[in-house]
């Protein structure tokens, strides 16, 4: 059943109507490709555990999912899945809702706010588990009356959410209620003393086994957690405030500022002042994570920049604490001045964007600061554009050391994907977005994949820097092909595709497939043109391809 945005009736609608897009149970293993980066729900998803343990990670936020528990992740929010527990499976369920037309009851709309609907984030009730398996079953099925059953059992299980939550259903809490409880509290409250009793206590289960299960779920101890909150907080008020060191370890929950000061350089490597000297020069981030990977080289963190759990989540949880600023992703729309305001209250001294900027961002953004724009993609540009940003900022040695050692080790991996006979791997680089598979790779990126790493480029590949170029089966099963390294989008409507995709006997007919040498790739790095994404890249190439390590089976 595939509905447009406007549908003609011959007879009056019910109030709703759901269409289901998908439905399967996902083996969430360990360090799987499922967990490596953030999903963009492209439809209403309905997420329920099956079996094991998993976390589901909605925008950053992460919960520990229960049996029986319907979880929601509206269309346009971003989520994702990992588990430490080899047996765990979680049900996945993508819907689309559609209402009458206010003023022809002929006609369906597309409904894109459900919140007439009171969907909450969650809700427990008795079977919801067994309820989706069967509804995943029913949908895999050939039979047309199956799949109409799976339909009519996706519609119950909504209803079953909505009716749960305006009844004021209350069900059981379970441990991890407990967990998700003590872990909010400790965020909101970093400059409480909270001991491991209180912690436990708030959590409803014995000091022993709340310490057990914690670290479990969250891969650190509950005290580790109060320091990281602590000195992320405490970073954010050094960096946006003149407050006295005194007046911030007291903010944070240090009593003796002398304790905070050998805490904060334990952790960070610097002490509090030192931290604060080395951030005295402002520079905002806009737009586009090429900006980040221009500017850590350098090691200068920004004070401002683009931070999104999907889109910049690399740089989001290893710089996010240090960035007091964290800016909308993507360009400003001309009619929403937001992410201008917030710029202006940064109060910069340097704006760094990407060359792609419109002449209207840069007069707007020419007026807090003075503006620093990176060189056009292509062949080698990243040295050019590093070296112009590092005579800015008068750090050409650093810069100059910086890819003096970055040429070491592209040297190093090129030597390591060399086999015994000299040759290296060939790889053809795709992308699949909905259901078509289309080339991947901009000019400069492919550039030093297969001119400076020196990977074997197939003869039949796309050209270079024309990603609308789309990828043949002929190209696919050719006989230079080795390696096929596949970006899948992470939205929920391709995943579906890759999903069936993946189980067709002619993709699993592809040499590459057969032979085990097929590699999921995350849009970042590989989405991004810079420094940084570069090292990433060369990084993950070595695991995949060399002749040294064991090959990567996604």
């Amino acid at each position: 059943m595939n509905f447009p945005d406007s549908l003609s009736l011959t007879a009056p609608p019910h109030p709703y109507l759901l269409q289901l897009h998908h439905a399967d149970i996902h083996h969430i293993q360990p360090q799987s490709s499922l967990a490596l980066t953030q999903i963009m729900a492209t439809h209403l998803t309905i997420l329920v555990l099956i079996e094991g343990e998993c976390v589901l990670k909605r925008e950053n936020h992460p919960y520990p999912m229960r049996q029986d528990t319907v979880y929601i992740c509206h269309a346009g929010s971003t989520f994702s899945l990992s588990s430490e527990h080899i047996h765990t499976h979680v049900a996945m369920l993508h819907i689309e809702l559609y209402f009458p037309h206010p003023d022809d009851s002929k006609q369906l709309l597309l409904a894109r706010d459900m919140q007439s609907l009171s969907l909450p984030e969650e809700a427990t009730f008795l079977y919801a588990s067994a309820k989706c398996q069967q509804i995943c079953s029913a949908f895999r099925s050939t039979h047309a009356l199956h799949r109409w059953r799976a339909q009519i059992d996706a519609t119950e299980l909504l209803f079953e959410m909505v009716t749960a939550v305006n009844a004021n259903s209350v069900y059981h809490p379970q441990p991890e209620d407990g967990l998700v409880r003590a872990r909010n509290y400790i965020a909101k409250h970093p400059e409480q003393t909270l001991t491991l009793e209180q912690l436990s206590q708030l959590a409803g289960l014995s000091a022993k086994h709340f310490s057990d299960v914690f670290k479990k779920t969250y891969g650190q101890s509950a005290h580790d957690y109060i320091t990281e909150i602590r000195l992320t907080q405490a970073k954010q008020l050094m960096l946006r405030s003149g407050y006295k060191l005194k007046d911030i370890a007291h903010e944070v929950g240090y009593r003796d500022e002398f304790y905070f000061s050998r805490v904060f350089k334990k952790e960070t490597g610097v002490s509090p002042s030192q931290y604060i000297n080395k951030r005295k020069q402002k520079v905002a981030a806009y737009a586009c994570v090429s900006t980040l990977g221009y500017l850590l080289p350098l090691d200068i963190v920004p004070y401002a920049a683009p931070l999104h759990p999907k889109w910049s989540g690399y740089y989001l949880e290893r710089y996010g604490a240090d960035i007091p600023y964290h800016l909308e992703y993507g360009h400003a729309d001309p009619q929403d001045h937001a992410v201008m305001r917030r710029i202006e209250e940064v109060n910069p001294d340097w704006i760094l964007c990407s060359h792609a900027i419109q002449p209207w961002e840069y007069h707007r953004l020419s007026q807090y600061a003075k503006v620093i724009t990176l060189p056009e993609e292509q062949q080698g540009s990243w040295r050019t554009g590093l070296y112009e940003l590092a005579d800015l900022f008068d750090m050409y040695a650093e810069a100059k050391q910086w890819i003096h050692t970055f040429d070491q080790r592209t040297a190093h991996a090129r030597s390591l994907l060399t086999r015994s006979d000299g040759s290296r791997p060939s790889v053809l680089f795709v992308r699949m977005l909905r259901e078509q598979l289309y080339s991947l790779g901009s000019a400069g990126l492919l550039d030093y994949v297969y001119h400076e790493l020196e990977v074997q480029r197939p003869q039949d590949a796309p050209t270079d820097n024309n990603e609308d170029d789309l990828v043949t089966w002929e190209q696919l099963q050719a006989s230079d092909v080795e390696h096929i390294c596949i970006l899948i989008r992470q939205d929920s409507e391709t995943l579906e595709h890759w999903h069936r995709l993946r189980q067709s006997s002619r993709w699993l007919d592809l040499p590459a497939v057969r032979q085990h040498r097929l590699h999921i790739l995350s849009s970042s790095p590989w989405r991004e043109y810079s420094p940084i994404a570069l090292t990433r890249i060369r990084e993950e190439l070595i695991q995949y391809l060399s002749a040294k390590s064991p090959c990567t089976i996604r």
